[in-house]
């Protein structure tokens, strides 16, 4: 598995998934239920509430428009829509505990609804809960092959749609390639290629099942594509830079990473993986430059650095093998 250090430009969690953001900010209404009943208001239909949440969403008033769902849940408690806007409307919000509950509810109605379903299996594949994450992506994937399919047998994956849950399927991939399941995963970035709308992360994600096998030209391939696709993807940029790190093209490397991260930072992070890789010569350089660039900079470059030494030592005192 491809190896960081423990800062934020490099983490294996920036591999995975992206997630379009609609608004920024938080939400108070850690309280809400959704079956608990707010004031009711002169409006009596769930019609007039709905249109009125639609038109506060429009608005960008999202909490004004989540209060108005809710009213409108009031007269029909089992609405999955409705429990599928609110959930989305507060991941837009930074609020994943009360998304989640909304779509639990959804699936409780409704247990093999897909939207809902999908939303729970990235969600649990979001906070590393990877057991309960494939059994919901899976269970996604199957439903929605099936509705492509309506009722004929198949044993391959058939082409997508505008209803099939990409996100979905882009996370059930990364999933398969982190249980080895280099083959099944690929067929299905294959799969989202023809119909992403972000074929730079699907790029980007394809790049990293080839590097999972150590097929390095096919891994640096797909980065470049996912780089001319867009140029300042910046997980392109470090996966590709791992690429030259890996094949001894150190300068290229250091290009990249310095696109990203400051010069210091670009000089540890070479100098980590190389100790990692037990190429401690290597290492040892980069990590010096990376204190001599910043001599106050992270006590980890000192660390490192100290680490490779002893490696060195060690090895020149080891006897030869005859």
């Amino acid at each position: 598995m491809m190896i960081y250090s423990n800062r934020k430009y490099l983490t294996i969690s920036s591999l995975l998934l992206i997630f379009s953001v609609a608004v920024a900010g938080c939400t108070n209404t850690s309280n809400s239920s959704y079956e608990k009943k707010s004031p009711r208001n002169n409006i009596q239909s769930k019609e007039e509430n709905l249109t009125l949440a639609e038109a506060e969403a429009q608005s960008n008033n999202l909490k004004k428009a989540i209060f108005y769902y809710i009213q409108a849940l009031e007269f029909d408690k089992d609405d999955i829509e409705i429990l599928c806007k609110i959930g989305h409307i507060q991941n837009s919000l930074d609020s994943p505990e009360l998304a989640i509950r909304a779509f639990k509810q959804a699936l409780i109605v409704k247990p093999d609804h897909v939207p809902a379903l999908a939303q729970m299996g990235i969600y649990y594949f979001e906070y590393k809960q990877m057991e309960k994450a494939k059994d919901a992506l899976e269970r996604t994937v199957k439903l929605d092959q099936q509705r492509l399919h309506i009722n004929v047998s198949f044993e391959r994956f058939i082409a997508l749609d505008s209803e099939s849950p990409l996100l979905a399927y882009n996370a059930l991939a990364v999933l398969s390639d982190l249980s080895r399941r280099h083959i099944y995963a690929r067929e299905i970035f294959n799969l989202l290629m023809p119909i992403s709308e972000n074929l730079s992360l699907i790029y980007t994600n394809m790049g990293y099942s080839y590097y999972l096998t150590s097929n390095y030209t096919l891994a640096e391939n797909f980065y470049t594509k996912a780089l001319d696709i867009n140029a300042d993807f910046e997980r392109a940029k470090l996966n590709l830079g791992l690429i030259y790190v890996r094949t001894g093209q150190y300068n290229q490397a250091l290009q990249l990473f310095k696109q990203v991260m400051s010069t210091a930072q670009a000089y540890n992070d070479i100098g980590y993986f190389l100790l990692l890789d037990g190429r401690y010569q290597e290492a040892e350089y980069f990590l010096q430059n990376a204190i001599d660039l910043s001599p106050s900079y992270i006590e980890r470059s000192h660390i490192n650095l100290e680490n490779v030494q002893l490696y060195l030592h060690d090895a020149k005192f080891l006897p030869t093998s005859r």
